[in-house]
């Protein structure tokens, strides 16, 4: 068996698994629009950034710090012109939340596309990990004409570009079937999430992230 067999897959998430690994502290930018910022919570505390700082800081051992950059109805456009600030967090990831507002923008698929790719090639020059999160299933963007592709959009980014997706599309049609729930239980306005949805969202992304590391559950937890 050569050298190549033998070495180990390289992680998906280099270097959120190397500090993991290593104990050390761990910096984490959600960027994104109104998912990322929590509206339709009920509180700051029941929105996204919250629950999934609470469920993925018992895996960080050197401490956990989650920086909170979301800003309701934000495309690709906005969310560029507000890139030097995620740049200047020198953050170990960025979760990338995007592909809701743009089609109710009037933007073209190609040019989100190409201005997605574009900053995201521009986060990943700082070293910083990346991860994407893909739109939301709900009324409002269903009956929204040029919505669907903008799912397939995010998923082709993150193929070509090497990054994970969460796929929050697929996994809120599967919440509804699998808890019996209505599409408007998760997004009561017809567009945002509510306490159930983030709640589900938040826990789901950390322990996905976990996985990603190609840890156990309870791994990076002391004493282990």
């Amino acid at each position: 068996m050569n050298d190549a067999t033998e070495r180990p897959p390289s992680p998906i998430l280099p270097r959120l698994t190397d500090r993991l690994r290593r104990g050390r502290p761990v910096r984490v930018t959600l960027f994104g629009s109104s998912t990322t910022e929590g509206i339709g919570a009920s509180s700051p505390e029941h929105g996204f950034a919250a629950v999934f700082e609470r469920t993925l800081a018992p895996f960080v051992t050197g401490g956990l710090t989650v920086i909170n950059r979301g800003i309701g109805g934000n495309g690709a456009q906005e969310m560029h012109d507000r890139l030097p600030g995620v740049l200047a967090d020198d953050a170990d990831l960025v979760m990338w939340q995007t592909g809701s507002n743009d089609a109710w923008q009037g933007v073209k698929l190609e040019t989100y596309e190409d201005l997605t790719r574009r900053d995201l090639l521009a986060t990943r020059a700082t070293g910083a990990d990346l991860a994407l999160i893909d739109p939301q299933y709900c009324r409002m963007l269903e009956e929204c004409a040029a919505f669907p592709p903008f799912v397939p959009a995010v998923h082709r980014i993150g193929s070509d570009l090497g990054i994970p997706v969460f796929g929050r599309y697929a996994r809120m049609k599967s919440w509804c079937a699998e808890l019996g729930m209505d599409r408007d239980e998760l997004s009561p306005d017809g567009l945002h999430m509510g306490d159930r949805g983030y709640l589900l969202l938040g826990e789901a992304v950390a322990r996905w992230l976990v996985e990603l590391t190609g840890a156990p559950a309870g791994a990076f937890l002391p004493n282990h």
